[in-house]
């Protein structure tokens, strides 16, 4: 019996392709609109009408009692046991094969968790890298202060170049920070990468097999679009997630704007050793599963 199989991965070379202009147009046109314009699909505003390409379908779910089980495990007894009182709808846009958007995934608590092991434990680990580690000398904190976030104010690290200034950890953390990868630098398989706040010009990856996107704080405008079709704008809020599997594998993606003023209310503050640090920033995970 022949097994069915996924779409093959593009050639390599396809990796250096421009994006086509329909996906450069519809990314400029969304750079400074409001995320309520007609051409943004919002699920938490879905349209009455009758369907079309762009019409998501919700024909799948995830067991409340699975997601409440998988939260309360992840937030390692740091809060309370988190219960989902319904099944978390996953919906799939018909314009963009491959692609699924579940809106709402994580609730607040497994949220703040997740920030937390992303950014108090995993940025400072030696074996992550960020994109300041090519241009300054980042040791992680010690012992007893555990994280960057809880370093003491005057705290500065020495750059690389002789001639370069030393970074504050202030505005490290507040202005240079932009991403860190995480996981085994060479270990593709299990590569994932979380990005702070940064809007994102179309791209797209022919390297990897799947790709989970989970949003934080800010909301965005997050644009997807496979060969010659027009592509979909969603509106994308904290605790959203995105995947993209099939065809949406390689398709250009972008984020072309993000809100300020838009974080949650309750994640405003976040955190405790740094208050007001997300009120205006959003934090972008990837999580991508590479070919072999």
């Amino acid at each position: 019996m022949r097994m069915k199989t996924g779409p093959q991965p593009l050639p390599i070379s396809h990796a250096h392709h421009a994006p086509p202009p329909h996906i450069r147009a519809l990314h400029k046109a969304h750079q400074r609109s409001p995320l309520t314009v007609p051409t943004v699909l919002d699920f938490e505003n879905l349209p009455l009408s009758s369907p079309s390409s762009f019409s998501p379908v919700a024909n799948s779910t995830i067991s409340a009692s699975v997601a409440s089980t998988a939260f309360s495990a992840f937030s390692d007894g740091r809060e309370d046991t988190v219960n989902v009182e319904s099944d978390i709808p996953v919906y799939n846009v018909s314009s963009v094969p491959g692609l699924r958007v579940i809106p709402n995934l994580l609730p607040p608590s497994v949220q703040k968790t997740l920030l937390r092991k992303l950014l108090f434990r995993d940025l400072s680990d030696p074996r992550h890298k960020t994109n300041l580690h090519a241009h300054y000398n980042l040791p992680p904190p010690p012992p007893d202060i555990g994280s960057y976030f809880e370093s003491p104010p005057g705290t500065t690290f020495q750059a690389l170049n002789t001639d370069g200034r030393d970074l504050p950890i202030d505005r490290m953390l507040d202005k240079k920070l932009r991403w860190v990868t995480l996981g085994g630098q060479y270990d593709w398989s299990k590569l994932s990468r979380c990005d702070i706040e940064k809007p994102l010009v179309s791209h797209r990856g022919i390297h990897w097999r799947l790709i989970g996107i989970v949003s934080l704080g800010c909301e965005a405008l997050f644009i997807a679009g496979v060969g010659e079709g027009e592509g979909v704008v969603i509106r994308v809020r904290s605790g959203d997630a995105i995947v993209m599997s099939g065809e949406a594998r390689w398709a250009w993606h972008s984020v072309p704007t993000i809100a300020s003023g838009t974080c949650p209310d309750w994640l405003q503050e976040w955190p405790e050793e740094r208050r007001g640090w997300m009120k205006g920033k959003r934090v972008n995970l990837n999580v991508r599963q590479m070919w072999d």
